[in-house]
């Protein structure tokens, strides 16, 4: 209800004994007023008051203060009508979040494949995340339109994730679940094999490994060499064997004279002890039973075992190895060479061994092997002191490497993760990529034979054809055809054009309208061809009639059980004039072996009344509705 205002003075006339040049002003400012008030000119150019604007309910006065002409209206005396509090329905809870680590990142994905919020008034999304699976000490990590998100977190960084739908409101949803879903990335390889060379470089013997730069040399000769076999000077440890009486010297760390060294075999074999008589006897027949060479005219067997061993208070280390040789008359030849080292200490046995061998058979030929037992195992670089490749846990780890020509017949890729790649031909014979996202994609030249893309979405297609056989989507924009020739699938499994036709036509006499011909009977037989169930149909019937009653048309699939249509043709206009008719539906109930629909006009059933000189009928069917 409109409030009271102000009570407007009238426009009092201009007085008559006023200077012309003031009253020309007076004048058009009346006028101006007027106009202003609505009492002159166009109405729609009348001033609106803020009264009025209250009463229609686009304003609102903000404070009740008495109005004071002289201090004037302040920035919070009227404003716009409350909007009220909006949607205020708490939004659902996200379903279905997955977290997975790639490389430095994490890729989260929330809701389904839905590519929109399960509900109206959507805004965003928010993001928590957490080193613990607590969603009390997650915190806010990002918020998104979308429904996908990557998290940069570097190598090896596990995190638990959770998110929740935001209203335009700002009504926060309830989380996606009470557990996170957690998300571990890959390992930093280089630091991974960093760590793995100075936990190696700790094992003994790797300062051997890596400070022996010169291998000792085996010479072979009747006097003391004084340089080695090829003239360079000798280092310590080498090796001088007597060619006189089989006497073996190594050369001492000082590298100033030879020390001839003790038969090992002999030691190893027989001890330090000193024998006599049959206790010598007896500890060379033991001593047989580890170095043997077996000699006869069918085959020759040579091995030699040897064994070091250390104990002390029931810790024991021990190295051996084993050396044979077979040899025999067909021709089935074997060497091998066993390394095995060994600790136990209170009841735990850590081992290591190589074996190398060679082997060569008159059936089936030679073949050559290496095998090595270790918890871990390393190829050192010796400039660099480093290991490019290393085996630890049954892991290979791989510093750097190059593959001149790879073939996969089988692989797996459980997150396959790649920055940038470029592929010269690819031809994929049969291929399914359950979810495939791709940024920005280059391929130079594709062959796939046999592809379902559940979605695909692209602004260009550079080459000239697309070739399927078929695109199952509901909605196919395109903007041109060029040259068009199509059919469509029906019912028997075969193809038909994607529309059919026929028409037929009668009249009496030498030309229309020369005979009246007024027998009731069955006119314009048309049977139409390449028809498909679900087809719709249009049929224009036109014809010169005079008194007509009750005419049906009727379509059968088999030429026998007949479809009537309404309405029927009548007309009673007393003289013979021209009328036209028109039917249109849908075609139901072809069976898979119908492709054949049979058309005509009836004007034989019950009350029939027929009067015409000139009948035609067009039958149209569009099949791809």
């Amino acid at each position: 209800m409109a409030t009271t205002g102000t009570k407007l003075p009238g426009l009092k006339p201009i007085p008559a004994k006023v200077d012309k040049e003031l009253a020309g002003s007076l004048k058009a400012m009346q006028e101006a007023l007027a106009i202003r008030l609505g009492q002159l000119g166009d109405p729609i150019d009348r001033a609106v008051t803020l009264r009025e604007l209250i009463d229609s309910g686009l304003a609102v006065k903000l404070k009740d203060n008495p109005f004071d002409p002289n201090a004037g209206l302040g920035p919070t005396d009227f404003g716009p009508p409350d909007a009220g509090p909006g949607d205020l329905s708490i939004p659902p809870a996200p379903v279905s979040l997955t977290a997975e680590g790639v490389f430095t990142q994490v890729i989260l994905d929330w809701n389904g494949t839905s590519a929109s919020a399960p509900y109206g008034n959507h805004a965003y999304t928010e993001i928590w995340r957490s080193r613990d699976n607590n969603l009390a000490g997650a915190t806010l990590r990002a918020t998104t339109t979308a429904f996908i998100y990557t998290d940069e977190v570097g190598y090896g960084e596990t995190y638990y994730y959770w998110v929740r739908y935001v209203s335009t409101s700002d009504v926060q949803g309830p989380f996606n679940n009470t557990n996170g879903a957690e998300a571990t990335t890959l390992q930093d390889i280089a630091a991974v094999m960093t760590e793995l060379s100075e936990t190696l470089a700790d094992l003994p013997g790797y300062n051997l490994l890596a400070t022996s730069t010169t291998a000792a040399t085996i010479i072979k000769s009747s006097s003391q060499p004084s340089t080695r076999t090829n003239g360079d000077p000798l280092q310590p440890n080498d090796i001088w064997f007597d060619t006189d009486d089989g006497q073996i010297y190594t050369r001492n760390v000082a590298n100033n004279a030879w020390v001839a060294g003790r038969d090992a075999t002999l030691v190893n074999l027989f001890g330090t002890t000193s024998f006599t008589g049959s206790t010598l006897t007896s500890a060379m027949a033991t001593a047989q039973s580890d170095i043997v060479t077996v000699t006869n005219a069918q085959s020759a067997t040579a091995t030699s075992v040897t064994n070091l061993t250390s104990t002390v208070n029931g810790n024991t280390s021990s190295i051996s190895t084993l050396n044979t040789t077979t040899a025999n008359i067909n021709g089935d030849l074997n060497a091998m060479y066993v390394l095995q080292v060994a600790t136990e200490t209170n009841g735990s046995v850590s081992s290591a061994g190589m074996v190398i061998g060679s082997n060569a058979s008159s059936g089936s030929g030679a073949q050559s092997y290496v095998q090595f037992r270790a918890d871990k195992f390393a190829i050192w670089n010796g400039s660099s002191g480093t290991a490019p490749f290393i085996v630890s846990g049954g892991t290979v780890f791989i510093d750097s490497a190059r593959i001149q020509d790879g073939a996969i017949t089988n692989a797996k890729i459980g997150n396959l993760a790649v920055e940038e790649g470029k592929i010269a031909n690819l031809a994929v014979t049969n291929g399914k990529i359950g979810n495939l996202a791709v940024t920005e994609g280059k391929i130079q030249d594709l062959a796939v034979t046999n592809a379902k893309i559940n979605n695909l979405s692209a602004t260009k297609i550079t080459s000239d054809q697309l070739d399927s056989a078929r695109i199952n989507v509901d909605t196919l924009n395109v903007k041109h055809f060029a040259d068009v020739s199509a059919d469509i699938f029906n019912q028997t499994g075969g193809t038909v054009p994607l529309a059919v036709y026929n028409s037929a036509s009668q009249y009496n006499g030498s030309y229309p309208g020369d005979q009246i011909n007024s027998v009731e009977a069955v006119y314009l037989p048309i049977t139409v061809n390449n028809v498909r169930n679900g087809a719709t149909y249009q049929v224009l019937y036109s014809a010169v009639l005079g008194d007509v009653r009750n005419g049906t048309l009727q379509y059968s699939f088999n030429g026998s059980t007949w479809v009537s249509l309404s309405p029927v043709v009548e007309a009673d206009a007393g003289v013979f004039r021209t009328y036209a008719f028109m039917w249109q539906g849908t075609l139901t109930g072809m069976s898979s072996s119908q492709e054949t629909v049979y058309w005509r006009m009836n004007f034989n059933v019950s009350g029939s009344v027929h009067n015409s000189t000139y009948q035609s009928m067009y039958v149209y069917i569009d099949n791809t509705t």
